[in-house]
């Protein structure tokens, strides 16, 4: 079986060890995390349009993507390590930029996995949200557009 893994910047050895005790750890791992590349366009547009018209700092892009890998790979080494320790015996690591809901659907596709475990949208400190709004955005383009099954983790 191949598991393509949806790594944020926190939780991720959660959705391993998870997967570790539902399925246990013959699968293949791919475990993936995508830069989100659409705040900064975001950012950039609040910053010029900014009512308040005041001198906003400059934003240093180059930084911004530095900070963003290494957040990245820092996410992806935990869940690797905690792979390593769970017994599983391949694991592929992969950081990509976009929009996250398009890039899991596209590389779960392309590498003809048999399920995507995604986590549930986090509340406020951790928690997760209850009812209709505990499906984020992400979570939500994936349950409808994944080419396999898809495992939705509530809580970690």
């Amino acid at each position: 079986m191949k598991i393509l893994c949806a790594i944020g910047l926190r939780g991720g050895t959660g959705v391993v060890q998870r997967i570790a005790e539902i399925n246990g750890v013959q699968a293949e791992l791919i475990l993936l995390h995508v830069i989100d590349t659409r705040p900064h366009h975001d950012l950039d547009e609040i910053l010029r349009t900014s009512a308040w018209r005041r001198p906003q700092p400059s934003i240093d892009e180059d930084d911004l993507l530095s900070a963003e890998q290494a957040a990245g790979r820092a996410a992806l080494e935990e869940a690797q390590n905690t792979a390593k320790t769970a017994g599983f015996q391949s694991e592929i690591s992969r950081i990509a930029r976009g929009k996250p809901e398009q890039i899991i659907v596209e590389i779960a596709g392309e590498q003809n996995v048999d399920l995507i475990v995604i986590r549930a949208r986090e509340g406020s400190e951790g928690h997760p949200h209850i009812g209709p709004a505990s499906v984020g955005h992400t979570a939500r383009f994936v349950l409808d557009h994944a080419p396999c099954d898809v495992l939705l983790l509530r809580e970690l």
